[in-house]
């Protein structure tokens, strides 16, 4: 008799456990597909198709990239979260999605704490802030003595209310207390030809976007918006040394629906982590503007959208932002 009840419960446990052993062996069996909140060709877009082809080689599965844009992500975010959590639809996010989003709109149709599943970081990018060749400044230390000798003499321009570009400058003038006028724009594509114009004095977006035009004279490149200098530019100081605890990186990630598959979610943060590293990715990311992420898997991941919450949280609340 207790024979028998070990073996029935032996069964028991077999049939509880071999979906999970089949789903690890034959995933994945078809193709896959990542949502990109961005119109093709912006850098989330580029950066996620990168990714994505090596990834496919590894995998031995197609994985398509399928761009839904506008609504600040949520068609794309709401594509993935009522997908089914089987590993085959995913999405890359940044913090204007993970951290942003969630502290300054009040109708969001998901929960950004509950449905999602983080895979891992795939990319970091500084900002940098540039001013006009007409600022008497050559630095950052010559920048923050003109703007407190000059309280609201000089403009910046932003990627819109609420972007990156915008909360970096906020807490830049919060640290220092200054008194800058904010002049948004839809996206860099307005606001870097606006600081280049003259329209503004400041103003920050990505080193592909800036560096033309510093080359030509046309701008002065004073400082990274991350803690620490970016790779992509060592000579550039960060805008931390002179307001500390500054640090708005352009991070993006991937993930998928709640409730994964344990085994489907380590096999994908283990194939994402792989590619991230191979030297022709780290190439092409380089090549786009964007850096490896410095901490991989899963779990940076969820902490980092965890750390960016409390941050961008606070700094938004301070501004009093919303975004409905």
């Amino acid at each position: 008799m207790a024979r028998y009840s070990f073996v029935r419960s032996l069964c028991v446990l077999l049939v509880l456990i071999a979906p999970s052993i089949a789903l690890s062996q034959s995933f994945p069996n078809r193709s896959l597909r990542i949502v990109v909140p961005n119109p093709p060709g912006g850098q989330v877009d580029v950066v996620a198709r990168i990714v994505a082809k090596q990834m496919s080689l590894s995998l031995g599965q197609p994985i398509m990239i399928e761009n839904i844009s506008g609504s600040g992500g949520v068609s794309a975010i709401r594509s993935v979260t009522s997908s089914r959590p089987d590993g085959y639809s995913l999405i890359v996010l940044a913090a204007e999605h993970w951290a942003i989003n969630p502290a300054a709109r009040s109708d969001l149709p998901y929960d950004p704490e509950k449905s999602f599943t983080p895979l891992g970081m795939v990319s970091t990018a500084s900002l940098f802030l540039a001013v006009h060749p007409s600022v008497p400044a050559n630095d950052l230390v010559e920048l923050v003595a003109l703007l407190k000798q000059k309280p609201g003499a000089f403009n910046y321009g932003s990627g819109g209310i609420g972007s990156v570009h915008h909360l970096t400058v906020e807490y830049f003038k919060q640290a220092l207390g200054l008194d800058i006028v904010h002049v948004p724009f839809r996206g860099t594509s307005q606001s870097v030809p606006a600081l280049v114009g003259g329209q503004v004095q400041i103003a920050l977006a990505g080193l592909n976007s800036l560096a033309p035009f510093e080359k030509s004279g046309q701008l002065k490149i004073l400082g990274a918006n991350t803690a620490a200098r970016s790779a992509q530019a060592p000579g550039i100081p960060s805008m931390a040394t002179v307001a500390p605890g500054l640090d708005f990186p352009g991070q993006v990630g991937l993930l998928g629906p709640a409730s994964m598959p344990r085994d489907v979610v380590e096999k994908l943060a283990q194939t994402l982590d792989e590619a991230v590293k191979t030297p022709a990715v780290v190439a092409a990311l380089n090549n786009a503007g964007v850096e490896p992420a410095p901490m991989r898997g899963a779990d940076a991941l969820a902490k980092r959208i965890q750390s960016d919450r409390a941050k961008y949280g606070t700094l938004i609340k301070s501004l009093g932002i919303r975004l409905e």
